[in-house]
């Protein structure tokens, strides 16, 4: 026992590198200053912005309309001087200009359409910028509202509302049985935003711990050092298994890294934990919240998961001669990894066709991103087949992968490649 903690100290030290350490920590402060940044930029331009206001009808319906615009903006009547309006926003550092033409309450009055003339001072082309432009719009678009409003009562008593949308829907989404008064368009937009982190880890910890002990075995086979490992008084099964829980456990401390900044960067982005907090409310309310079970399915799953990548990667790091090589052959396993993760992400597997469902399912890897779906709805089933599944494939997997190291042929498998000269005549 003593032997195999002594090896597995060894594996760590060897992971754990300056090359490694660095990009890790610039990646965690980037996310982390970035989400920061978007919380501040969105709640700067979550306030009224100013606009600059040109009223050349100077009637009580252009001053109504201008009062009708401080509910969610801070209008600036523009008074005439040396400097035309566009001058003077830009001076002023306002990005809105409203002309008000003239004839603007005698033609609402007459019950034509008078123009509003709107224009942006374009100075970047960030969403951000076009806050204060939207802002407008959709007090416009409510003044419009109003002011149609006020046209069809001036004929009619009956309701506008009703002249206008005379069929009136409610929407009610219907979860486990249960009928919620709840939009489905709303529920996946909170459930987006609260399950967006699961599958980002899921893929992070299994990329990070296939590339680390597929680093390990191929750097022991290109400096030479494990035909002295293999002579150490330590049975050959625990020198791979020494390797697979080192790089396990090195791939979830990257992982929790790259979660404190990825979720600093989403709280930044989704107007911070208040805004979390309430999510994370309706979704109980409607009973669409992880539960301790849940989790710890989950979590068992993403353990066989991570078993079943170590030995894969063991096996195909066996073919490597140095650790170039072995991110080559790697190459494959990323992609088992990431189609499941764009699957679940963009459709949902069981609307898929049947040879593509089998093959979706037959990928050790797609089980932990199905399920962080399937189990909100109750589904355990595929927790079950996902368990029997993996340990059937870790486990053969993992024999193929002792049974190479406890031989001979980790020093002698090879890949035959063809050498290509694209000058050669």
């Amino acid at each position: 026992m003593k032997n195999f903690i002594n090896l597995l100290k060894k594996d760590i030290k060897e992971i754990i590198t300056l090359q490694l350490i660095v990009p890790l920590l610039v990646v965690m402060v980037f996310y982390s200053f970035m989400g920061n940044i978007m919380q501040t930029e969105i709640k700067k331009y979550a306030e009224p912005q100013k606009i600059l206001v040109v009223d050349y009808d100077k009637s009580n319906t252009s001053k109504q309309f201008i009062d009708n615009l401080k509910a969610s903006t801070i209008p600036e009547i523009y008074k005439e001087n040396s400097l035309n309006p566009i001058q003077y926003a830009e001076s002023k550092d306002i990005n809105v200009i409203v002309e008000i033409p003239k004839g603007f309450g005698a033609d609402l009055n007459n019950f034509k359409q008078p123009s509003l003339k709107i224009y942006s001072v374009m100075k970047s082309i960030s969403i951000a910028s076009l806050s204060a432009k939207a802002r407008l719009e959709s007090v416009v678009k409510i003044i419009n509202e109003t002011t149609s409003n006020m046209y069809i009562k001036s004929f009619t008593n009956v309701d506008p509302n009703i002249i206008k949308n005379p069929i009136l829907v409610k929407e009610f989404t219907v979860i486990k049985g249960a009928i919620s008064p709840i939009a489905p368009e709303a529920v996946q937009n909170l459930l987006t935003s609260q399950i967006t982190l699961i599958p980002i880890i899921l893929a992070f910890v299994i990329i990070f711990a296939s590339q680390m002990i597929a680093n390990l075995i191929a750097s022991e086979k290109e400096n030479k050092t494990l035909e002295t490992l293999m002579t150490a008084p330590i049975k050959r099964p625990l020198i791979i298994l020494s390797k697979m829980l080192a790089s396990s456990i090195m791939a979830l401390v990257i992982s929790f890294f790259y979660l404190i900044g990825m979720s600093n960067y989403l709280r930044g982005v989704s107007m911070g934990e208040i805004g979390n907090a309430q999510t994370s409310k309706i979704l109980e309310s409607i009973g669409l919240s992880f539960t301790p079970i849940q989790y710890f399915y989950l979590g068992v799953l993403l353990f066989l998961t991570i078993l079943a990548s170590l030995a894969l990667s063991s096996i195909l790091a066996t073919f490597a001669e140095d650790t170039k090589t072995a991110q080559m052959y790697l190459t494959p396993l990323m992609i088992l990894v990431m189609l499941p993760y764009f699957l679940t992400f963009f459709t949902n597997v069981d609307n898929l066709s049947l040879p593509i469902k089998i093959f979706v399912y037959a990928i050790p890897f797609s089980y932990p991103f199905i399920a962080s779906q399937k189990l909100l709805f109750g589904n355990t089933s595929i927790f079950l087949i996902g368990v029997v599944y993996l340990l059937i494939f870790s486990l053969v997997s993992i024999s193929i992968a002792t049974w190479i190291i406890s031989s001979d042929r980790i020093f002698t498998v090879r890949v035959k490649r063809k050498s290509f000269n694209l000058f050669k005549r």
